[in-house]
């Protein structure tokens, strides 16, 4: 009867992410450039100015109620350029005539883009080709991956080289700048499940020599690259969490999944440890989906991380002209610092 009983404390909440008004408000645009898009990956740039990266776009203008002109312009891919509150789109073509800021020589083809990183005075962009190989919304399949050399500042295209994308692994969707190293993350498909890998390059020479993480050691050997965790997105983002690194990705061990996750390990090569789950996308309900989640560290603040994800209907793309906010990224923050971001 003299017994205390100790507290019961409880264990540490899974860190949950809330909508980021501001950026959500940011990319609810009407005209003048951009109105819509996917891919939704960001460079900062060396003078503060972040560039924003997107895959299929739609320009022109948004009526006010929501709903976009039928002959609206769509775009594979475009840059933005953020400069404080201002957005600019940078694209080829002319206004009246527009085409995607990267178009590859076969007609048949078309990139959308991956990330990239700035380095000597120039910006490299990975972009991933793709062609249509069956009917259909979703019946595209990889062809190959480029990187784009854009100078600095004007956001130039100086020229276009071929990467590594020999043994079935699309290198540059996310990256990771650490010391004198780019460390190259890619997902493999096998059956329905993408694989992370990753390779690494002197961030001076990102078209010299890579080597590709085998499960022991660095090889020169692209086919000897081994998959480190299944269940990633196509595209990924990836935070520095306290001494750790994080990586958040819906949970695509099961398609089309509404959870988004991160994954935590000591470095570059894992191993990884997790999913926590972090965030359902409300609006993903069977006929809408939510996808491909990016980390944008420049803008972290004291509420978190910024992550945004993309969206858009499983089957029916009349709906992305009825309703212009199907087809725009959402943004959320996310404390990915707090304890159980690190657990199992």
């Amino acid at each position: 009867a003299c017994t205390r009983n100790p507290a019961v404390v409880a264990p540490p909440s899974a860190p949950r992410g809330t909508p980021d008004a501001t950026f959500n408000q940011m990319f609810t645009r009407f005209g003048n450039g951009w109105t819509g898009g996917d891919g939704t990956l960001s460079i900062r740039l060396p003078d503060d100015r972040t560039l924003w990266l997107f895959g299929d776009t739609f320009l022109g203008h948004v009526r006010p109620d929501g709903s976009r002109p039928l002959d609206s312009p769509l775009i594979r891919n475009c840059l933005v350029v953020q400069d404080g509150e201002n957005l600019v789109t940078r694209y080829g073509g002319t206004p009246s005539d527009p085409v995607a800021f990267l178009v590859p020589e076969d007609p048949d083809t078309w990139y959308w883009p991956g990330d990239g990183t700035a380095s000597q005075n120039h910006l490299w962009i990975f972009f991933h080709r793709f062609r249509q190989v069956t009917p259909g919304m979703w019946g595209w399949a990889w062809d190959g991956t480029v990187i784009a050399i854009l100078s600095l500042p004007d956001l130039a295209l100086e020229r276009v080289i071929p990467a590594p994308d020999d043994h079935g692994v699309t290198y540059g969707a996310a990256l990771l700048e650490r010391g004198a190293w780019v460390y190259i993350f890619g997902t493999e498909q096998r059956g329905a499940i993408k694989h992370l890998h990753v390779a690494r390059a002197s961030h001076d020479d990102l078209d010299g020599t890579w080597g590709y993480w085998n499960g022991e050691d660095w090889t020169g050997d692209a086919g000897a690259s081994r998959a480190m965790l299944a269940g990633v997105s196509s595209q990924f983002g990836l935070v520095e969490i306290d001494q750790s690194l994080g990586l958040v990705t819906m949970d695509e061990r099961q398609a089309f999944s509404d959870r988004m996750v991160v994954y935590r390990a000591d470095g570059p090569i894992g191993p990884w440890q997790g999913p926590t789950e972090i965030y359902r996308a409300p609006e993903a309900d069977g006929a809408v989906v939510a996808y491909n989640p990016f980390a944008h560290p420049q803008f972290r603040s004291r509420s978190g991380h910024l992550i945004s994800y993309n969206i858009n209907h499983v089957h029916d793309s009349d709906t992305l002209y009825e309703d212009a906010g199907l087809y725009r990224p959402r943004f959320i923050r996310v404390d990915l610092n707090r304890p159980a971001a690190m657990k199992r």
